[in-house]
């Protein structure tokens, strides 16, 4: 059955019609079509953020949702446009690693780039492959259009890899922030089934946490469990150690920013 639901993820805000447009173009070859917005605030060019966000936000939708990923600071270069199918979901893309995180996780079947001219929409923009490449492509994808009739096969696509947390010499693990939401919350690369895996299951007797030049002490079950202001650190619904700070900003009162390092203890380690 032709997939219905594509979902769209890109770093072209709300102000500009960029957004408009690509669903426009979406609907005018498809107008059954159900259109999902997963995010159109990832920082501009900024591959890495929206890898997190779409490896996040993949495990909720339905098998054989089409997700259309343009953040792409090589529009009008060399990069190709891809197209992938996983025995779950069919992605759109360009080839800038941003798919990274998400097929290695999946069951990847085909990868192609994307080349045969009559599945775009002409003539094409050099700054707004978005419009006239992305969207006409996931379009016609929805309506049936098998992945292999679109171009070549690839295995050759570029890989964008996200930090790991390592175990530390004293028993402890060290990780990184990875992404900061709209509150000031800063989640880190910390599973907890990586904290599992390492040291088994909870409670963890003595946990501490160290971002900057804070400690934190304790985990925490809800924000409020903390005064106001007061940082803490609590296991987040994305599955990841998060720090916060209830009612306020944990990223303005530690100063940490994506990259900065994270180190988690316990006991007298």
């Amino acid at each position: 059955m032709p997939a219905r639901i594509i979902a769209l993820l890109t770093d072209f805000g709300h102000h500009d019609p960029f957004v408009a447009m690509m669903k426009g173009v979406m609907l005018g070859i498809n107008p059954a079509l159900q259109l999902v917005d997963i995010s159109h605030e990832i920082a501009p060019q900024r591959c890495r953020e929206a890898a997190i966000v779409l490896s996040v936000t993949l495990p909720f939708f339905p098998l054989q949702t089409i997700f259309v990923v343009v953040v792409d600071p090589g529009v009008g270069g060399t990069r190709r446009a891809i197209i992938v199918e996983t025995a779950e979901h069919l992605f759109v893309a360009p080839d800038n690693g941003v798919l990274g995180p998400v097929l290695d996780q999946a069951e990847v079947r085909c990868v192609v780039h994307a080349t045969e001219a009559k599945f775009f929409r002409r003539p094409i923009s050099r700054t707004f492959h978005g419009r006239d490449v992305f969207a006409p492509l996931a379009a016609w994808l929805s309506h049936g259009v098998e992945v292999r009739e679109m171009g070549p096969a690839i295995d050759d696509y570029t890989r964008l890899e996200l930090p790991r947390p390592s175990a530390r010499g004293d028993g402890g693990l060290a990780g990184e922030v990875l992404y900061q939401d709209r509150f000031g919350n800063l989640m880190t690369n910390i599973s907890e089934a990586y904290l599992m895996e390492s040291w088994g299951p909870p409670p963890w007797r003595g946990i501490r946490a160290s971002i900057e030049t804070a400690v934190i002490r304790g985990f925490d079950s809800y924000y409020a469990q903390r005064s106001a202001q007061q940082l803490g650190m609590i296991i987040n619904s994305w599955g990841l150690l998060e720090i916060f700070a209830n009612g306020g900003s944990a990223a303005q009162v530690t100063g940490a920013v994506e990259g900065s390092p994270v180190r988690i203890c316990r006991g007298d380690t």
